[in-house]
C-alpha cells in the first residue's frame, strides 16, 4: 500500500494545525490592549511563523482578517444562527436571535471591542465588520416579515424601521454599554429580549 495517503493526512493536520496557532495568535494580540497593531509581521512573531507562511494559509490579510471573523464566531457558538432561520414562530426565531448575539458577544468581549474599535481607522477591518452587521439586520428583517403583516408600503417602512431597531439592540455596542453599566449576562439578554418585543410587537 502506497503511504502517500497518510503522508497527505499528515500534511493537512499539520497545516490545520498552524492555521489555528496563526488565528490564535491574532485573537491574542488583540486580547493584549498592550499591543497596538494586528499587522502580518505582529502575528508571524506570535505564532512563530514567517509572513509567507501565513500569505500561504490565507493568500492576503484579508483572507486572515475573513478567517478570524469565523474562528470568534466558531468560538461563540455563531452557528447557532441556523435556528433562527430554521424557526417558523417569528417570536421564537427573535429570542433564539438575541441570545445567540448576547452569547457570541459575551463569548470574547475584549477582543470584539478591540476589532471593532479597529474598524474605525482601518477600511480592511471595517469592511469585514460592517458585512457582518448587515447579515444581523437582515436577519432582523427576515423575523418580523415572518411575523405576517400584509406588505403595504406603510407596512414595510414600519418593518424595516423596526429591524434596524432590532440590528441596534443585538448589536455589540448594547451589549457592551449594558455589560459596563453592571449587568450580567443573563440580565442583558432579559433587558434587549424585553425591549426587541416590544419594538417588534411579537
Amino acid at each position: 500500500m502506497s503511504p502517500r495517503p497518510y503522508s497527505m493526512g499528515k500534511r493537512e493536520a499539520a497545516a490545520d494545525k498552524t492555521r489555528s496557532r496563526i488565528l490564535e495568535s491574532a485573537r491574542q494580540l488583540l486580547a493584549n490592549e498592550s499591543e497596538t497593531d494586528l499587522t502580518m509581521e505582529a502575528i508571524a512573531r506570535r505564532a512563530d511563523v514567517s509572513r509567507l507562511t501565513i500569505y500561504y494559509q490565507f493568500e492576503s490579510r484579508t483572507g486572515l482578517l475573513e478567517a478570524l471573523y469565523d474562528y470568534l464566531a466558531m468560538r461563540g457558538n455563531m452557528q447557532r444562527m441556523a435556528e433562527v432561520f430554521h424557526e417558523a414562530d417569528a417570536s421564537v426565531a427573535l429570542q433564539k436571535l438575541v441570545r445567540t448575539f448576547v452569547g457570541f458577544w459575551s463569548s470574547d468581549p475584549a477582543v470584539i471591542r478591540r476589532l471593532r474599535a479597529m474598524a474605525a481607522f482601518d477600511p480592511e477591518i471595517a469592511k469585514g465588520i460592517q458585512a457582518r452587521d448587515g447579515r444581523r439586520l437582515h436577519a432582523a428583517r427576515e423575523i418580523l416579515r415572518r411575523a405576517g403583516l400584509i406588505d403595504t408600503k406603510k407596512t414595510v417602512k414600519a418593518r424595516n424601521s423596526a429591524a434596524e431597531v432590532l440590528s441596534m439592540l443585538t448589536s455589540f455596542e448594547t451589549y457592551d454599554a449594558l455589560a459596563r453599566a453592571g449587568q450580567t449576562e443573563e440580565q442583558i439578554l432579559a433587558t434587549i429580549t424585553d425591549l426587541a418585543r416590544h419594538i417588534s410587537g411579537l
